[in-house]
């Protein structure tokens, strides 16, 4: 795309990221390496770090690895909480419920969100996923960037905290990200190659392996331009720029239709920008489990290896490491030159007990208890079940999961629905339907969890009904219910996909011809008894002359 961008521009988009930059600086930088260290060591990328951003190395070096595994299962247990690749875990529908009830929405639909199914499993989607719940979890933001692809029509590329940053709209939506991208020469040529400048494309062919800082930005487009197709006159401007050296050459100015970055956060404190985690919560009690764990180590090893004490007229520091040897003088005579410098008695119980404590702790703010079963429902339990047994803890996510639907889930299905639409896979829609509102509704097993307090009050409303109904013996109370709206509720709440229902008119087209059938078979049985009682009255007329002969043959026999 044409580079068009102004020397104001540029400069623009320079000030800015240093101002968030510093932003972010203002103590969530600190936090987040903390945060990394004891739950992600092998993710969050700080480019301050230069040269050392991108370097390998051990990177957990902690004592215990419980917050490592406690994460880990809270980003598994979302994953199949809420976006499981095995089960269906959103719908569509009209907002207009006489549209979603007509065959020709029902068959829209249907198709739209099949091709949608297809999407997401055909592409990375799934994988990138898990990783966005892992940083969720741990640095209580997170972001996941959607690409339009030309091989498999959207990419997904999950960022990791420290390489972006990103600011909010007045009421709250993240509506801007900025972010530092270390590339190859190669890469950048691969990536630009009409307006990637020679410098670069002369170190691509002497493959040269260092790295290239670009900026990409994205903002709200204070060039907008309704029905414009130029990239930079979209809704979201979108920049990328080389910002290492004094040049800043322009790689691209484009723009995007819909916002590209989700950005969900797990708890939003105030006017924050970026958000709280469960790894912040339990930061303190990983911290005292590692001092623990290691004070309980070294004081095995002291046990098992003292340090010892041999006779000499040297005169040393003491050496009080396991298995340290010291020389002194003080020895009696007779007694063994070499003995320990003094007895551990290590209350390795006591370690013990406290090191579980603090794991269970640690799991209970990762909700572990919760996501592993969960992760079982699939086997062994219902949403209904789940929801009985942890209705206290799904009231305590369920404000996390508000969130996410807002933050993350809406925007997701509206960009891969207008990335689609443009790639000509979603079928134009009949007439009546064109220009209509669609609604998402998530119905994964978390959502379904949260929904059971609602369809248990229809249960209980039903069953009362019924007992009412036998206790009066009067099956009149039942004709309080209405059992359409009662189904109607329970369908919504289930999330049964709508082409299995049968919409009110084919259901009332449905009872009256059924109807018409019935009244039809009355009319038919009356007929038919009405043909029996015709019989036999013939019949009986038939008899009749024959009794009369016979009787007066019996009169005339009289004596």
């Amino acid at each position: 795309m044409d580079a068009t961008l102004t020397p104001q521009e540029v400069q623009h988009y320079i000030r800015r990221l240093k101002a968030l930059e510093t932003e972010r600086g203002k103590g969530w930088e600190s936090h987040w390496k903390d945060l990394s260290r004891h739950f992600l060591p092998r993710r969050a990328r700080f480019l301050s770090a230069g040269e050392r951003t991108n370097e390998g190395g051990p990177k957990n070096r902690m004592q215990d690895s419980i917050g490592i595994l406690a994460l880990r299962t809270l980003a598994s247990g979302m994953q199949s909480g809420l976006t499981s690749p095995a089960r269906p875990w959103f719908s569509l529908a009209f907002t207009d419920k006489a549209l979603s009830d007509s065959p020709d929405g029902k068959d829209w639909l249907h198709d739209t969100y099949v091709k949608m199914v297809g999407l997401f499993a055909q592409s990375n989607f799934y994988d990138q996923m898990h990783i966005l719940y892992s940083e969720l979890a741990c640095f209580g933001t997170a972001a996941l960037v959607i690409e339009e692809d030309p091989e498999s029509t959207a990419r997904f590329r999950t960022l990791t905290a420290g390489e972006y940053c990103i600011d909010a709209a007045e009421n709250g939506r993240v509506d801007t990200i900025y972010r530092r991208i270390r590339m190859t020469p190669r890469q950048m040529v691969q990536a630009w190659p009409e307006s990637c400048p020679e410098a670069i494309r002369n170190r691509a062919e002497n493959d040269s392996a260092e790295w290239i800082t670009v900026l990409h930005a994205v903002e709200p487009n204070k060039e907008l331009k309704r029905g414009s197709t130029r990239g930079n006159e979209r809704p979201w401007r979108s920049a990328y720029i080389i910002i290492e050296g004094a040049g800043q050459e322009v790689l691209e100015d484009s723009g995007y239709y819909e916002f590209p970055a989700l950005c969900p956060r797990w708890v939003v404190t105030a006017s924050d920008i970026y958000g709280a985690s469960p790894a912040m919560d339990a930061l303190p009690d990983c911290r005292q489990l590692q001092k623990i764990t290691e004070d309980a180590r070294l004081s095995l090893e002291l046990e098992v290896r003292p340090p010892l004490l041999v006779t000499t007229s040297l005169d040393a520091k003491l050496n009080i490491t396991p298995g340290g040897v010291n020389y002194g003088t003080g020895v009696s005579k007779g007694e063994s030159g070499v003995f320990p410098l003094y007895q551990t008695r290590s209350n390795l119980q006591g370690a013990k007990d406290t090191r579980m404590e603090l794991k269970e702790q640690i799991q209970r703010h990762f909700h572990n208890d919760l996501f592993l079963m969960i992760s079982d429902a699939d086997k062994n339990m219902t949403a209904t079940e789940v929801a009985e047994r942890n209705a206290e803890k799904l009231l305590m996510l369920g404000p996390v999961l508000d969130r996410m639907r807002s933050e993350l889930f809406r925007p997701l299905i509206d960009r891969v629905y207008g990335m689609m639409d443009r790639a000509g896979i979603i079928a134009f829609p009949p007439e009546q339907l064109t220009g209509k509102r669609i609604k998402v509704e998530f119905i994964s097993i978390l959502a379904q969890a949260q929904k059971q307090a609602g369809m248990a009050a229809l249960a209980q409303t039903v069953n009362f009904a019924g007992q009412l109904a036998q206790i009066a013996q009067d099956p009149g109370v039942l004709d309080k219910l209405n059992t359409d709206e009662i189904l109607n509720e329970f369908v919504d709440m289930q999330g049964t996909p709508p082409n299995v229902i049968r919409s009110d008119e084919e259901t009332a087209a449905l009872r009256a011809e059924r109807q018409k059938q019935m009244a039809q078979q009355r009319m038919m049985e009356m007929m038919q008894r009405g043909a029996d009682v015709a019989d036999k009255g013939a019949k009986a007329l038939g008899v009749l002359p024959a009794l009369a002969a016979g009787a007066q043959g019996q009169e005339g026999a009289r004596p």
